[in-house]
């Protein structure tokens, strides 16, 4: 069933009240908050700056060291917010993450604008 614009809205308000530090928005369903990412205890969260935004201005990725008993979207985000994440170009949304090939503890951030 489709959300209204009100649950919607609701829904968006809930995930700021749980994130009030995040330096960056947060574009993952409230239900999605509690999917486990990895069975480990430990993973890395990789932010690369290989968009448009940084095209006339390289950066160093930077990695963030994540560990912990039940690693969720929830408990990474949180984890993340902790370690001073931010996303600082048009790219401000964190939409979820996804493992990179041939690892697995590396996970990359999938942002969007």
């Amino acid at each position: 069933m489709e959300k209204s614009s009100e649950q919607y809205l609701e829904e968006i308000q809930q995930i700021y009240q749980m994130f009030p530090n995040a330096k960056f928005c947060i574009a993952i369903k409230l239900d999605d908050l509690d999917d486990i990412i990895s069975e480990r205890n430990n993973i890395v969260v990789k932010q690369d700056y290989n968009c448009y935004c940084y095209k006339n201005f390289r950066k160093k990725t930077d990695y963030f060291y994540i560990k912990g008993q039940k690693l969720t979207n929830k408990f990474i985000i949180s984890k993340l917010i902790e370690q001073g994440l931010e996303l600082d170009c048009n790219h401000c949304f964190i939409e979820g993450f996804y493992k990179i090939k041939n690892s697995d503890c590396q996970f990359e951030i999938m942002i969007g604008s």
